[in-house]
């Protein structure tokens, strides 16, 4: 699962914005199977959710670049912490959730 975690961490990191085809992917990659894909790049929300479920003993925080204008994300357990930045607050999300449900 790891090698497929990784991959969808690139998919994720190379997006721009809301695609339902990443969300897909997302969801096979995770291992929903009631075929019906969550608005996970889309949703800051959903993927709260998603963080909740699958990490929740995580602190997580999001922020602003230095710039002001570009989003940030990272997550904390212990001394191990991930972080992203990229171009939406649910793509932010989503890429520290991957990357540390890939550790």
């Amino acid at each position: 699962m790891h090698s497929s975690l990784r991959l969808l961490q690139d998919r994720i990191e190379s997006a721009t914005g809301a695609d339902r085809d990443l969300d897909a992917e997302i969801a096979r990659t995770l291992g929903e199977t009631d075929g019906n894909a969550l608005d996970y790049t889309a949703s800051v929300d959903r993927c709260l959710d998603l963080l909740h479920t699958r990490l929740p003993a995580w602190h997580w925080h999001l922020g602003r670049g230095p710039s002001g204008m570009m989003p940030y994300a990272s997550l904390t357990k212990g001394k191990t912490t991930v972080s992203a930045d990229g171009t939406t607050v649910p793509l932010v999300l989503l890429a520290v959730i991957i990357k540390a449900l890939a550790r």
